[in-house]
């Protein structure tokens, strides 16, 4: 993975890098705001304005609402429900130039006395054009509140997702990588631009075996689980094949859909470098 091109490239390049990630993860919180003001004015317009046109919406394990108009109708009945507040804090980030994932907690509150009624985890995928303003691309919400695990279910693991990818980039198998992604899919690779639809995504990956041999390990942290559409989030290391040594390390980010056959297609795919892994 060109990861570990990044990492050897010395000290100047990674901290040119780290810089980028600050500004960013600085940014991540306002994102998430933004959709709550407009939520809790229950301004159904304002909120409307946050998504793309073509946005996807995943409620608590439901079947996955498609673009704007249908998602605006949706939130204008939530509203009604009890006259919530609704309140989220970022505990994880993928961030990019022209695509990042906000991922986090959230609480529903009642308006008039702040008693609880109910909570979860969520994760935003924001998209920004060129030369425009971040809006809402992906959103997915569980009212689960456990610990994070990867023994979460779809079709009995998540980590088989993960699995799929890894197995696939690590025999170096173009036609078998990109066929796990849907024919409109992004990737964002480090904050650099968002790489956009199958061909390209294709021939990205094909670039990036030829760069000393590596091998890709995934460990999922985080999965947010709806009928068609799933996050899986978590930690990789890049190691030389030869000796196990480590070349590089992060987060990923893969959001799957279920195509018609009932298999999974990977939708969107962020990976940012750091120098540790998190949990």
């Amino acid at each position: 993975m060109r990861l570990s091109t990044m990492v050897r490239g010395g000290a100047a390049l990674w901290l040119a890098f780290t810089a980028f990630s600050a500004v960013a993860e600085d940014d991540v919180q306002a994102l998430a705001d933004r959709w709550a003001q407009a939520y809790n004015k229950h301004d159904r317009a304002a909120l409307s304005a946050v998504y793309t046109e073509n946005a996807e919406l995943m409620m608590h394990g439901s079947a996955t609402i498609v673009g704007r108009p249908k998602i605006e109708e949706f939130w204008s009945r939530d509203f009604e429900d009890r006259d919530p507040l609704t309140l989220l804090k970022v505990t994880n980030s993928v961030s990019g130039t022209d695509m990042m994932l906000v991922h986090g907690d959230y609480e529903v509150i009642n308006r008039q006395n702040g008693s609880h009624l109910g909570g979860g985890r969520f994760a935003h995928v924001w998209t920004r054009p060129r030369n425009g303003e971040w809006r809402l691309d992906r959103d997915l919400w569980s009212e689960f509140f456990e610990p994070y695990s990867a023994e979460a279910s779809v079709g009995g693991d998540v980590q088989m997702l993960a699995d799929k990818w890894t197995a696939a980039y690590n025999e170096h198998n173009r036609a078998a990588l990109q066929a796990l992604y849907t024919e409109n899919s992004r990737l964002m690779m480090h904050g650099a631009p968002t790489i956009d639809g199958r061909p390209d995504i294709g021939d990205y990956w094909a670039g990036d075996f030829e760069e000393s041999n590596p091998l890709t390990l995934l460990t999922v942290t985080h999965a947010l689980e709806g009928v068609d559409m799933v996050l899986v989030h978590g930690n990789y290391e890049v190691v030389d094949r030869t000796d196990g040594t480590k070349v590089g390390l992060g987060r990923f980010a893969h959001i799957w859909r279920a195509d018609r056959n009932g298999g999974w297609l990977l939708d969107r795919d962020l990976w940012y470098a750091r120098s540790e892994s998190a949990d």
